[in-house]
């Protein structure tokens, strides 16, 4: 699945909708559906709402298009389904919008026009390079979830843009971690080679050459040590390896570690000493055999990884495989169901938004509509009031579509309902956080039992090779 492109637009919004919708792409129009306005009259809907925003730009809609590869194996109705899943997740349940799935190209794709104005507090949709990541993740995480292909990532601009401008602020920019990461590793390694073997296991890529350069995990291009730091160029980092205590006294190791207590909780910190990783199988890794020094930061590493394997099983009295797997198994449950009660509870306050959006337009604009069907000059009274009338058209079709008899709704509940589903998603935000976390870290540990068990069976495979074949009656006594 790939996002190609997401296009403003200024002007003819229904000569757009008039053609994502059209009868011969969408298979007669079943493959047709809509958020907080009807397919029907969404340029009209769309524009009422705009001139109750802000004035600013004129941008009216933007036009999203989501495709599919076509050796995903999908559905048009899965994928009209997942086209509406992520819409309601790009809009955040804020901005109508009109969706259809084209079946007459060469691969399934889906067309999205939404409302540049939210019709829940006016307020315009602005798209730049931090929304296109995000829009990016949410495509991502949809396709992973329903086994579709993603891909790969685009390589970003050069320089420092508004949003590394406003990570900086935040004490959280990629510039930052690698900062942090290179004095943290520094203090560990005792050579130049150690040090990069240390930092490889942390997930980030090193490029020698004539400048050094640094590329953390989900950073698309390196960075030169000397864009980082004067103090993190190859030159520097091999000095203050070798010369500590002198960097130590020069008040450069404590300029940096008054740094890194300023920038990074204490707590932060003994997370990531407490945080086990991956073990390396050294006999596949190529560096290890050009490197001793590298063979030797990854021995030693492995050691501290089952070290801190091996804590956790014994604070949890998992002593078998097995009983691991019932706690992996657990884990992965709750899990598992916490994401599905979000995702429900995201669809309920999803269906309920629109519910309350069309219930104030038809308690709105009923009287309007009733006073339309007795006046003389009907044309003049639809003239002055067109924008009422079809409101409220468009919410006897919602209501009709949904068998809701809309004298029934009291907004005042519905509200209330909604703030109730509002609390109980906040509170499953927070339990999915602290799970997710727990099952990462057992991933990692699932992993390094498997890994240790099928060592353990090679080398006894080995043992049973090398060891001479014993006699009939030696075999017997062993069996004694």
């Amino acid at each position: 699945m790939a996002i190609s492109k997401i296009v403003a637009i200024k002007a003819t919004l229904n000569k757009v909708i008039d053609y994502i919708v059209n009868p011969e792409k969408t298979d007669r129009g079943l493959l047709v559906s809509s958020f907080g306005c009807t397919p029907e009259t969404a340029d009209i809907e769309m524009r009422i709402t705009a001139e109750k925003g802000s004035k600013n730009g004129n941008r009216i809609a933007y036009h999203l298009i989501q495709s599919f590869s076509p050796r995903d194996e999908i559905s048009p109705e899965k994928a009209l389904e997942l086209g509406k899943e992520f819409a309601a997740k790009v809009t955040n349940g804020k901005y109508e919008f009109v969706i259809a799935t084209h079946t007459d190209g060469e691969h399934l794709h889906n067309h999205i026009v939404f409302n540049a104005t939210s019709f829940v507090d006016r307020r315009k949709y602005h798209y730049g390079s931090r929304e296109k990541e995000r829009i990016r993740q949410i495509n991502d995480k949809i396709c992973k979830e329903n086994n579709l292909s993603i891909i790969e990532k685009l390589s970003g601009k050069r320089g420092q843009g508004k949003y590394e401008y406003s990570k900086r602020k935040e004490n959280d920019s990629w510039k930052q971690n690698i900062q942090h990461m290179i004095d943290s590793v520094i203090s560990k390694s005792s050579s130049f080679d150690e040090f990069c073997g240390l930092m490889e296991l942390e997930g980030y890529e090193i490029k020698q050459g004539k400048h050094i350069a640094f590329r953390a995990p989900g950073q698309e291009r390196f960075c030169r040590g000397k864009r980082i730091g004067e103090i993190y160029t190859e030159e520097a980092i091999r000095q203050r390896i070798e010369n500590k205590e002198i960097q130590k006294a020069s008040g450069i190791g404590i300029e940096i570690n008054k740094k890194k207590e300023h920038r990074t909780p204490f707590a932060q910190k003994e997370n990531r000493n407490r945080k086990i990783n991956l073990i390396v199988d050294i006999s596949k890794n190529i560096k290890a055999q050009q490197s001793k020094g590298y063979e030797q930061a990854l021995i030693k590493s492995n050691i501290n990884t089952m070290v801190k394997t091996m804590n956790y099983l014994i604070q949890h009295n998992l002593k078998t495989p097995e009983e691991f797997q019932v706690h992996y198994s657990a884990a992965t449950a709750e899990y598992d169901y916490l994401r599905k009660s979000k995702k429900k509870l995201s669809l309920e306050m999803l269906d309920l938004s629109e519910k309350i959006k069309f219930t104030q337009n038809y308690k709105k604009n009923k009287y309007t509509f009733i006073k339309s069907l007795s006046v003389r000059d009907k044309q003049e009274f639809y003239k002055n009031n067109e924008e009422a009338i079809i409101q409220y058209k468009a919410s006897l079709i919602y209501f009709e579509k949904n068998e809701i008899n809309p004298d029934d709704l009291d907004l005042r509940k519905l509200f209330e309902e909604y703030r109730e589903l509002k609390g109980e998603k906040a509170k499953i935000d927070t339990c999915l956080k602290e799970v997710k976390a727990r099952k990462s870290e057992l991933d990692v540990i699932k992993k390094n039992i498997e890994y240790s068990l099928e060592q353990n069976l090679e080398n006894e495979k080995k043992q049973d090779d090398v060891e001479p074949e014993k006699n009939t009656d030696q075999q017997r006594k062993d069996l004694r």
